[in-house]
């Protein structure tokens, strides 16, 4: 693919990528299921004289599509558990900061409604985590998402920034005051 929309934005760096197709939706999955189900049962009705009642047939559709829909449930449940502990970790190596770590729900609401949320380096503002979802020109294509941190630059502008860190490298370190009076 390597387009410019299988790339991430400026000043960014990827932390984790993964993808979803389209029919990986849990609800998705039981509405299929749920149909197989009921095709099943009006087969079984054949063979099977209880379930030739519309509450057998409820019962039955619905116990069918649950059974085969918690898997591919607990399955995504999974990855996405995974997918949080490796944010968490880098989370945990940049900012040296246990406090800022993602629980899973507060990781499936960022993926849900894009909120950034802002981070401390050393305790200086100028990271944020968000995550991105990538664009894609084919219609059933899986979708591409992408866990990020986002560098701010200062609002002064680096080269302010770069002369205060030149001045504390550069100062004395026996003295407290560089002018005397």
């Amino acid at each position: 693919m390597g387009n410019s929309l299988d790339q991430p934005g400026k000043h960014t760096v990827v932390l984790v990528r993964w993808s979803k197709t389209p029919g990986e939706h849990p609800v998705i999955k039981f509405v299929l299921f749920s149909i197989v189900g009921v095709i099943l049962c009006l087969i079984l009705m054949i063979f099977v004289p209880g379930l030739r009642s519309l509450g057998a047939v409820v019962l039955f559709t619905v116990f069918f599509a649950a059974l085969l829909t918690f898997p591919a449930r607990s399955g995504r449940r999974k990855f996405m558990r995974g997918l949080t502990k490796k944010v968490n970790d880098t989370v945990a190596e940049v900012t040296n900061t246990p406090g800022d770590q993602l629980s899973f729900k507060e990781f499936q609401r960022m993926i849900k409604s894009g909120e950034r949320r802002p981070l401390l380096v050393g305790g200086v503002p100028g990271l944020t985590l968000h995550v991105e979802r990538i664009a894609t020109l084919e219609k059933d294509a899986p979708n591409r998402w992408l866990a990020v941190f986002t560098v701010v630059p200062p609002e002064n502008g680096t080269v302010s920034f770069d002369r205060l860190v030149a001045a504390a490298i550069d100062a004395d370190p026996g003295t407290t005051a560089t002018h005397p009076s």
